[in-house]
This record gives structure tokens, C-alpha cells and sequence, in this order.
């Protein structure tokens, strides 16, 4: 049981632990945090020695969360958030956020990602009145007076502000349906396979770690216009899928899905918030914006490099 000098001594701990598992490397934690790299490790060290466990196995080319990391990790991203929040409430008590507040994202990003952090933020600030609309199409935020756009890819040169919020890769998946209908699957057949390709993918080449690479393309396709659509129709065994992981993630679990030819993956494309004040953005959107980088975050950092 800690007391409370070491519970004191804790909670720094757990916020460079934080900054080590978010930046991926000790230097790269020691340099945001204004430390030497051998002050962060030892950090680290003690919050294990305090805790009676390893949270990192370290390499010389990379660090891995154990069991314990990745549960410290959560909650060491938890305290990070919970102060944020603090200071945004303490600075913010005279002037509780009011009004219409309008976002654009993608139909992939509605389920697990935008509603739900919206959806906190009305309990958080109930005099809000949220306007989603969810749409692949790029929309103009000053045309449609919208505050945030989510956007993903690379984006046209324009007066906006691009916060970038996470990456998504591209993983090809097929339902056991359709696996159990075809057979085994190799890279140098998927031409022959039945593809389910959006408007973005027309083209699009996957790679290997080790350099081969090869198209998605067939003569047998099932084209649509949202990857809502393209998980839908690849769910119901109706051919192969190039999707985000972080939108099939359940899926998968599930055993709805099934992931195939792992050593190939499409591009990896970065996701922006866009947004049009010259300034810091208001309190609600700057939480919006935080939080959905700390969702992104949650995906990819079970394993750090």
C-alpha cells in the first residue's frame, strides 16, 4: 500500500510512463518531457519497483507493454485525460460551453468513434446542441458551417487548420463464408477473387514487409460508396474486403471476420481534423479533438516500438 508522499511520487510516474508509451522510445519521452533519457528510465524503474512488477520489456530495437504495461498504460492514459479535463473545467466554470456545435466524419467513423465522444460531451455539457452529419464526401466547413470536419488522406492545400488525429492501415478480410466457399487464398490468385472496392481503392496496391507487392484489383468486383457498405458486404460473404482494422476490430474478435494474407497491407492513410479558427479552438471541440486522438492512441499502442 502506498502512502501518501509515494502516492504523490506515483502519479508523475505514471504520467512518464505515459509519455514513454505514446512517444515509443525513452529518448523521445525524455525530449518532450525536458528530462535526460537516464532520468526518464529511472522513472519507469521505480514505478515498477513501487508496483512489484515489469511493465516493459526493453530491446535494444524496440519496447513491449507486458500484461501489467498494457493495464498501467490505460490507466496512466485515464490520469492524463482526468487532469486535462480539470484544468479545461477550472478555466472554463464562468463560461459553460452553449449551443450548436457541428461536426462532419466519415459513416465509418459514426458507431465506435464520433457519437460515442460526442454523447460524453452532452453529458459533460448538456446545454450543447450537437449537429452530426456523417457522409464519405468531403464536405467545405464554411460552405456547410460545420466547426470540425473529420477527413482522412491527403488533403487540398486551403486556409483550414489539419490536426492530425491517428493513422489507418488497410488489412484484406473475408468472411469464413466466403473463405469456406473458395479455399485457401494465395497473393498470386487475389485477382481472381471476388473484390469489394471503394471509390478510394481504384488502383490501390498492397505490399509486403519484405518488398513484393500486389494489386486489388479482379474482373470480379462488388463496387460501393462507403466502407459501411464495403463491411456489410464483405460480412455477408460476398467477396474480400481491403478495410481500416480499426473498424472491423470487433468483427474480427467476433470471428465474423477473418483476417487473410497478413503480410500484405494497403496504405496507410492519416486521418485530420480540420477545422477554421485562427486561434485555439473552443473548450468543447478541443475535448472533441482530444479525445479522439486518445481512441486512435488506445488502438495502436498495445505493442510500442
Amino acid at each position: 500500500m502506498f502512502i501518501k508522499n509515494e502516492q504523490r511520487r506515483l502519479s508523475y510516474q505514471m504520467l512518464v510512463f505515459d509519455e514513454v508509451v505514446n512517444r515509443g522510445s525513452f529518448t523521445a519521452a525524455a525530449e518532450a518531457l525536458g528530462h535526460t533519457k537516464s532520468a526518464v528510465s529511472q522513472y519507469v524503474s521505480q514505478l515498477e519497483t513501487g508496483l512489484g512488477v515489469r511493465l516493459l520489456n526493453r530491446s535494444t530495437r524496440q519496447l513491449n507493454l507486458t500484461a501489467a504495461g498494457k493495464k498501467l498504460a490505460k490507466r496512466s492514459e485515464q490520469l492524463v485525460d482526468l487532469l486535462s479535463a480539470t484544468l479545461d473545467e477550472m478555466q472554463s466554470l464562468e463560461h459553460v460551453p452553449t449551443g450548436r456545435v457541428s461536426i462532419t466524419a466519415p459513416h465509418a467513423f459514426e458507431t465506435s468513434l464520433v457519437t460515442p465522444i460526442v454523447a460524453e460531451l452532452c453529458s459533460e455539457y448538456p446545454k450543447l446542441t450537437p449537429e452530426l452529419v456523417f457522409t464519405d464526401e468531403r464536405l467545405d466547413l464554411l460552405e456547410h458551417k460545420l466547426d470540425i470536419a473529420i477527413s482522412v488522406g491527403p488533403q487540398k492545400d486551403s486556409n483550414y487548420q489539419a490536426i492530425p488525429i491517428g493513422k489507418l492501415d488497410s488489412i484484406l478480410v473475408a468472411s469464413p463464408r466466403y473463405l469456406a466457399r473458395v479455399g485457401e487464398i494465395r497473393s498470386e490468385h487475389l485477382s481472381e477473387q471476388t473484390l469489394v472496392i471503394l471509390p478510394w481503392q481504384n488502383g490501390a496496391t498492397l505490399k509486403a514487409k519484405q518488398g513484393t507487392e500486389i494489386s486489388y484489383t479482379s474482373d470480379q468486383s462488388l463496387r460501393v460508396n462507403t466502407s459501411i457498405s464495403a463491411i456489410n458486404s464483405v460480412k455477408s460473404g460476398v467477396g474480400i474486403g481491403l478495410i481500416p482494422s480499426i473498424f472491423v476490430q470487433d468483427e474480427l474478435e467476433a470471428g465474423m471476420l477473418q483476417r487473410i494474407l497478413p503480410e500484405f497491407e494497403g496504405e496507410v492513410r492519416v486521418v485530420y481534423a480540420l477545422h477554421s479558427y485562427q486561434k485555439q479552438l473552443p473548450l468543447v471541440m478541443r475535448r472533441f479533438v482530444e479525445r479522439l486522438k486518445l481512441e486512435f492512441q488506445q488502438q495502436h499502442k498495445m505493442r510500442i516500438k
